[in-house]
């Protein structure tokens, strides 16, 4: 099986498409699924936009659109967790996954599904220690915090994924699981990017919640994005058990935002896409732990005194009863449905939009009826009204910094706890970046770029480059005293920035 890594979308869809086209051309193979890890940005139409965490001025509609109005069909099945910078009110009426657009599938807040045998898992969003142990309080329209929040990661999906046991072959995640870098050549990885230096002297570059995944899950594979870089790492976690990882870079021209893999797979089963039938019995049977408010709501421990179940890997009664429900069949329905009126293209489009109302989705109603389970959209609003409510002036929303830095708050450092025998430390001191000195970039073409190729035949690599580009300023190493992110510009207004 060949699977297509993708790194930030940032919902350049037409261009991830070609150069996976081109790609399979010139590597003569097949690709049967495409995954992308993060910011892919599903917006629909301009009510959309308004619901991204990015300034006015870069809201721009991109080409999702035309999957969701059917204008386009993508060439190849398509998987995608969330990332920082996301539509987040659609896919918040997907809190357990399903179709953005025909072929297209989003995970929802964390999930597990089969892909020809292939037992893929995954978790959207990001860390912030000060959310991690809030339930899913937010919905549209959102406020200038809770446009912030609604993507940050919860405890209860980690708790979840932790239930699992049987080996998982794919893991995503948007941001790194923190100590990866010690793993590999860290010196290769500050060359590249030597303003992780204190982060990763200090040990918070990354996901803390993503670490404990990693060494619980053991995945064999984890694949990841966010710092807008490649960077490779292998954990040995015994003798039998390893994890490769691999980071990649967003869709833009000179950047390895793309590569493929060859998973092998039994050929007796169907390239379909399935539901994991141990995570809906998971589900099932964590769904009172679903908080849909803004305190804190602690995962059972085990620990002296505590009555409660804590261990919540599927029992074969649990198992036999997800089985009757689905009468065996794990096959995903190919049940999209619109709900929302698409993009139609015009002059100002995106002047005087109001953020979208929540909007309850057919496909996780269903979901949830089958499996006797809340809609964490439905908890918070009931039937959906309509409430007419301005935008808020994007130019005064704080914004998360998604890709070679973190923004931290200004308190003191807390330990959230986690379980009985393991702590989050949340630091939020504030770290001081050295300089960078890069060789001036080389101007070329597709076919003069060596194709990468890891150690080993599973992992190849591909440095996806256009010769009509220009290197901007922000290309260039900065010479200021205060380092300038490579691609600030993307996310911050120049006239409020220091």
């Amino acid at each position: 099986m060949i699977i297509a890594i993708e790194g930030c979308a940032h919902g350049e869809l037409d261009q991830i498409y070609r150069s996976v086209e081109n790609l399979s051309r010139q590597r003569n193979a097949k690709v049967d699924l495409l995954i992308c890890c993060g910011d892919f940005q599903a917006v629909r139409n301009e009510n959309d936009l308004q619901c991204m965490a990015v300034p006015e001025k870069f809201r721009q509609i991109c080409t999702f659109h035309k999957y969701y109005s059917g204008e386009l069909r993508a060439p190849v099945l398509t998987l995608f967790i969330g990332g920082n910078h996301e539509a987040s009110n659609y896919l918040q009426e997907l809190a357990y996954g399903g179709w953005v657009a025909p072929n297209i599938y989003y995970l929802g807040y964390a999930g597990v599904v089969k892909f020809g045998g292939i037992r893929i898992a995954g978790i959207s969003g990001i860390f912030k220690g000060h959310d991690y142990l809030k339930g899913h309080f937010e919905k549209p329209p959102y406020t200038n915090g809770t446009m912030r929040s609604v993507y940050h990661v919860r405890n209860l999906e980690v708790f979840r994924l932790k239930q699992l046991k049987e080996d998982i072959d794919i893991f995503l995640s948007h941001d790194w699981p923190r100590g990866i870098y010690n793993y590999a050549d860290t010196g290769e990885l500050l060359h590249w990017k030597p303003f992780f230096r204190d982060e990763i002297a200090n040990n918070v570059l990354g996901s803390q919640a993503n670490e404990s995944l990693l060494h619980e899950v053991k995945p064999k594979y984890w694949f990841a994005a966010h710092l807008h870089c490649r960077f490779a790492a292998t954990v040995q976690h015994n003798e039998t058990q390893s994890t490769h990882f691999l980071a990649l870079d967003k869709c833009l021209p000179r950047r390895q935002y793309l590569e493929l893999i060859e998973v092998p797979h039994n050929a007796s089963q169907t390239l379909e896409l399935c539901y994991d039938p141990h995570w809906l019995a998971i589900l099932r049977s964590t769904n009172h732990l679903l908080s849909v408010h803004p305190t804190t709501q602690y995962m059972p421990s085990g620990g002296p005194g505590c009555r409660e179940r804590y261990e919540f890997y599927p029992t074969e009664e649990e198992m036999g009863d997800v089985k009757t429900i689905f009468n065996d069949d794990y096959r995903i329905p190919l049940n999209f449905s619109q709900t929302a009126e698409p993009f139609r293209p015009r002059p100002n489009y995106n002047r005087n939009a109001r953020q979208a109302e929540p909007q309850l989705n057919p496909q996780t109603t269903e979901l949830c009826k089958k499996l006797g389970i809340d809609d964490p959209l439905e908890k918070l609003i009931g039937k959906p009204t309509i409430v007419s409510t301005p935008v808020f002036n994007p130019d005064e929303i704080t914004l998360e910094l998604d890709d070679e830095e973190e923004q931290l708050d200004e308190q003191p450092e807390k330990a959230i706890p986690v379980d009985s025998n393991e702590f989050f430390i949340v630091d939020t001191k504030p770290q001081k970046r050295s300089k960078m000195s890069l060789p001036q970039p080389q101007n070329e073409t597709l076919d003069d770029v060596p194709l990468c190729t890891e150690k080993g035949p599973v992992i190849e690599a591909t440095n996806i480059t256009s010769s009509t580009e220009q290197v901007t300023e922000d290309d260039l190493p900065s010479t200021i005293k205060k380092f300038k992110r490579r691609n600030q510009a993307l996310y911050v207004d120049p006239e409020n920035s220091s």
